[in-house]
């Protein structure tokens, strides 16, 4: 699904949140949303999901495919959430139903917007756990039973169940670790690109944008500082704000590359034969060796 923003500007309470934001996704395309915290990435998820505070005045143009999302109802805007548009949030632990099990938190979107049998929605449920790599018993344990790790890939597995056609992650990575951020990353990635779909990947980490997206938009206090791709921009920046991400995700490398190296000294010998296997990537100036496991 493609995506096309033109103008949009966000106010609250007589603040500008968002200020002139022009942004195009294609249909099949990855593309990243980056900027420190504060600068107003989420808002501009939530404008595009019709989840703005009921304080706020929106402005200009949200087209996704065919459908305008400025001034839609909210009947129109319920159809196109989770039918159409999944999303996965930053912290799962706060946005899984801490009450319902893995299966009911999966199967809610089908429940909603298809009219399938208990026996069809129990199916893709369990279709869905494989995807993501999660066993089946997984399905009847409550999200306070999950690592943070699995917890996410419930969440991915709830925004992609109905199979939609555009997705958002909105900085879905940040409550993990570093190790368990590259795969939660690549399996988002595999499955979105395996469905033909859309996504837009908001991150203020350069280290994790490299894996998800091809080409980025740079948000400095609530307006775009730059755009290009994403191996231009890591290596050639222009602006302060890209600058100082790009320094950021540079020096969280390798720091990563030191505890890599480290863990290596103590666990290489068993690892090395026999052992766990290990995959190989290059973030950066940095080459990173890590066990592929969460």
């Amino acid at each position: 699904m493609s995506v096309e923003i033109r103008g949009l500007n966000v106010t609250i309470d007589g603040k500008s949140i968002i200020r002139d934001v022009n942004m195009d996704i294609a249909d099949g395309e990855r593309v990243g949303l980056i900027g420190s915290s504060g600068s107003g990435k989420s808002m501009i998820s939530r404008a595009i999901m019709g989840l703005l505070p009921t304080n706020a005045t929106v402005s200009g143009s949200i087209r996704l495919a065919d459908r305008q999302i400025v001034g839609a109802s909210d009947r129109e805007l319920a159809d196109l959430r989770g039918r159409y548009v999944g999303m996965v949030f930053q912290n799962p632990a706060a946005s899984l139903n801490p009450v319902m099990t893995v299966s009911r938190q999966i199967a809610l979107p089908l429940r909603l917007h298809y009219d399938l049998t208990r026996t069809e929605r129990l199916d893709r449920v369990q279709a869905m756990l494989d995807k993501v790599g999660l066993p089946a018993d997984v399905a009847t344990k409550y999200p306070h039973e999950l690592s943070g790790g699995q917890q996410q890939r419930v969440g991915i597995a709830t925004a992609l169940i109905t199979s939609p056609r555009f997705i958002i992650a909105d900085e879905p990575t940040t409550a993990l670790d570093s190790i368990v951020q590259r795969h939660i990353v690549d399996l988002l990635v595999s499955l979105v690109d395996d469905a033909g779909a859309s996504m837009l990947f908001i991150t203020h980490d350069f280290a994790v944008l490299s894996r998800a997206a091809t080409c980025c938009y740079v948000l400095d206090n609530g307006a775009i500082a730059e755009t290009g791709t994403t191996a231009d921009l890591l290596d050639h920046p222009s602006t302060e704000q890209a600058v100082h991400l790009v320094s950021a995700a540079r020096e969280l490398s390798l720091n990563n590359a030191t505890i890599a190296a480290t863990s290596a000294c103590v666990t290489g010998m068993t690892a090395s034969r026999g052992g766990t296997e290990q995959t190989h990537t290059r973030l950066y100036d940095s080459d990173i060796r890590q066990e592929d496991g969460e």
